[in-house]
């Protein structure tokens, strides 16, 4: 009876199950001889190994090896000074379905910290302890610790979908993982000021140097829920020593929630999704300030669901989405955006003020979802941008500007300007807009000197040309096109100053650069008529005075037939398949029809030359498909298709033109179209190579998302799973492994 009075005044007493285990000598797991079992009034000879649902107990002087991969309940562990290696995982792994905890004493034990001993647990880097089950504290204050320094084994995190694992006291390994379910970093409260629950590293200098050292992952599904603000993760809690990664994979969660939360790391990987959340004070991003680590400032994505506000870094380069999902506010103005993602990218839940953006994105397309405005200076190196009506303001302070070196934007409400240079330049006055009615970017630059001021710009859109304008340019040349399309200035400091005009008939049919002009909407431009300049860019010009920008309609225009072909007439598609081009045209009637005749040309020389001719099926109330295979095509370039239509009556007319693009890459393992859009993605090989065996296409990040065996295209359906981005495709032959990089839009 004394006995059990002792142990429930010293509290924080263990007190085993029943089928409990513990070690009576050291040795081997599987061996029996080392293991006594608690049978509810003493400890008895075991008969089997533990397993799923016992306890163990590693007593004091006995150290337990693994001989393979194992699985218990929770893990006691003798935590003496001087208790040297108790845990000899041996390169295996140990399954943990309940909790680890350290204990002074014969087993039982008192709960007690873990001890700093050499190798306690370990001994490698593929020792592993990982935690399954269900929702639990796995660690807990008082009965663990991070003083276990030269601990040599990693932690796994894997209880499943669904599953919460607290964290209730520091940890330290060689690794952390956290594959399936959610991790809590607790903060504890029960000391003022409250201290981070930290995960580190092992630190022994002699072992792993003296530098940043430990790898903390968050895989695609898991979650790790902080509350700490300093000392997150780190090497040396202690010290001022960084750990050398942290890696927030693709489609894993970092939710902050607190006020001013540091990770201490050499390297991040913040490919995941990075979310601040609860607190009660406003919120700072992510940040680090041991001398050794890196500054996270590079994220896919960030929301807060936080009622409190959220101050962004100086630079914040951002792969994916910006979104504000809480009543608190996203601080940017004193934060330089580089968006440069390869796919869609989204500001989500509030319209974007800050004070700099760079749009560098290599693939997708931005979508600010409401108005943009930025403060000071706006770069455009690649990459498209969607308003999708809303307005965009650059340089609301006057000290910035507009910096144009590639890219485009479109569906921009309005377009303002403030603060024009004095001259202005290709870089600093280039305004790219995309006509997606008709395709093609009609970009806009002005060059020459400014009144300053401000500028705004509309474009209003719609489909098609008119083919008969009926007027003549200010010199007497007459009109005969005219995108309905067109450009309106406004908002212009007063001045008589001349500027040049320009834009741009990129991607629509033009013979001949100088057949360009700029003209009005049923009238001509103000100003005078300039050559066209630029076969690539097809700049039809204009000069005039900023007078004239005002109250006017500024379009594309051109005085020979045949030189502009928005799509008006037929449904025409070009689909790009082994055996070459197939073209094919739609009608939704034909009467007194004679024949169709094909056409093509070269990418870049604009030539056309007629490939065929087809007879008329007939005369038909009911939409006809005509369809021709280019057989001599040549898959690794690029040509536009227009088909002429012949009545009997001598009569003609022409469809639109579709462009075939070009396959890309080597003359082996080539897919095609890429970009990809819709229909089937192609696949060519040569047919004397060896034996195709089958594909694989993964993410960036190496995760497969589509296997099959198949040898010349994938379907539609199955590539419609794929959301735009870049992917790879992995070719696999028999003799070798060709992998291709491909972009969906």
């Amino acid at each position: 009876m004394a006995v059990v009075i002792t142990l429930l005044t010293i509290g924080n007493a263990f007190c085993q199950e029943i089928g409990a285990y513990k070690t009576v000598a050291t040795g081997d797991f599987t061996n029996l001889g080392i293991w006594a079992v608690w049978n509810g009034s003493g400890w008895v000879s075991a008969s089997v190994k533990p397993g799923i649902a016992n306890d163990i107990y590693i007593d004091q002087s006995h150290t337990l090896r693994l001989i393979g991969n194992e699985e218990v309940k929770s893990v006691f562990i003798n935590a003496e000074t001087g208790a040297g290696q108790k845990l000899n995982l041996n390169g295996f792994n140990l399954d943990v379905y309940g909790t680890l905890q350290a204990f002074t004493g014969p087993a039982p034990g008192i709960a007690g910290n873990a001890w700093n001993s050499q190798n306690w647990i370990g001994n490698s880097p593929t020792s592993t302890l990982t935690f399954k089950g269900s929702s639990r504290t796995i660690v807990d204050r008082n009965s663990w610790s991070a003083q276990t320094t030269q601990s040599r084994f990693g932690v796994i995190f894997d209880p499943g979908s669904g599953v919460e694992l607290i964290v209730n006291a520091p940890m330290k390994a060689l690794s952390f993982t956290v594959r399936s379910g959610t991790v809590i970093q607790r903060l504890d409260n029960s000391v003022n000021p409250a201290v981070c629950h930290t995960f580190s590293f092992n630190t022994e200098t002699t072992v792993y140097g003296t530098g940043p050292y430990g790898v903390f992952t968050i895989e695609d599904g898991a979650t790790l829920i902080s509350e700490c603000n300093s000392n997150l993760i780190n090497r040396s809690t202690s010290g001022s020593v960084s750990a050398l990664n942290f890696d927030l994979q693709n489609g894993g969660n970092l939710i902050l929630e607190g006020n001013a939360p540091r990770i201490e790391s050499a390297n991040f990987q913040l490919n995941g999704n990075l979310i601040f959340r609860g607190g009660a004070a406003p919120k700072t991003f992510l940040a680090s300030s041991f001398p050794d680590a890196a500054t996270p400032n590079s994220v896919r994505n960030v929301e807060l669901r936080s009622n409190q506000n959220l101050t962004l870094p100086t630079q914040l380069f951002l792969l994916g989405n910006l979104i504000k999902s809480g009543a608190g506010n996203i601080n940017s103005l004193n934060t330089h955006l580089i968006i440069f993602g390869s796919g869609n990218q989204e500001i989500q839940g509030f319209p974007l003020v800050t004070r700099d953006l760079t749009l560098n994105k290599s693939g997708g397309i931005f979508y600010p979802r409401n108005h943009l405005s930025v403060e000071r200076n706006l770069t455009l190196s690649q990459g498209r941008m969607d308003l999708q009506g809303n307005h965009l303001n650059i340089n609301t302070s006057l000290l910035g500007g507009i910096t144009y070196s590639g890219g485009s934007w479109r569906n921009v409400g309005n377009l303002t300007l403030f603060g024009l240079p004095t001259t202005l330049t290709a870089s600093n006055a280039s305004f790219p807009f995309e006509d997606v009615l008709n395709g093609g970017i009609r970009k806009i630059q002005l060059l020459g000197p400014s009144p300053g001021g401000s500028i705004s710009i509309k474009f209003l859109e719609y489909k098609g040309a008119n083919h008969d304008p009926n007027f003549n340019d200010t010199d007497g040349t007459p009109i005969l096109y005219q995108l309905y399309s067109h450009f309106q200035f406004s908002g212009l400091t007063p001045s008589a100053q001349t500027v040049e005009l320009r834009l741009s008939a990129a991607d629509l049919i033009v013979d001949n650069v100088d057949d360009l002009r700029i003209v009005g909407t049923g009238q001509p431009a103000p100003g005078s008529h300039l050559p066209g300049s630029d076969a690539s860019l097809l700049w039809a010009r204009r000069s005039l005075t900023w007078n004239e920008l005002s109250g006017m309609n500024f379009t594309i225009g051109s005085y020979r037939e045949l030189t502009i072909l928005p799509v008006t007439w037929l449904g025409l598609e070009v689909m790009t398949k082994k055996e070459g081009n197939l073209i094919q045209w739609s009608l939704s009637q034909e009467k007194g029809n004679l024949l169709f005749e094909i056409y093509r040309s070269k990418k870049g020389s604009i030539t056309w030359e007629k490939i065929a001719s087809i007879g008329s099926n007939g005369d038909s109330n009911e939409a006809i498909t005509y369809t021709y295979l280019d057989e001599q095509s040549n898959r690794f370039e690029a040509y536009f298709y227009r088909i002429r239509q012949l009545s009997l009556d001598g009569t003609e007319s022409w469809s639109s033109v579709a462009r075939a693009f070009s396959a890309t890459g080597e003359k082996e393992g080539t897919i095609f179209p890429n970009p990809y859009q819709h229909g089937p993605l192609q696949i060519y090989f040569p047919e004397e190579d060896t034996q195709f065996l089958g594909l694989k296409i993964s993410s960036p990040e190496g995760k497969i998302l589509i296997q099959q065996k198949v040898l010349e295209e994938i379907p539609e359906q199955m590539m419609s799973t794929l959301p735009s981005g870049v992917y790879f495709i992995h070719l696999e032959f028999s003799d070798r492994l060709v992998t291709k990089r491909f972009i969906k839009l």
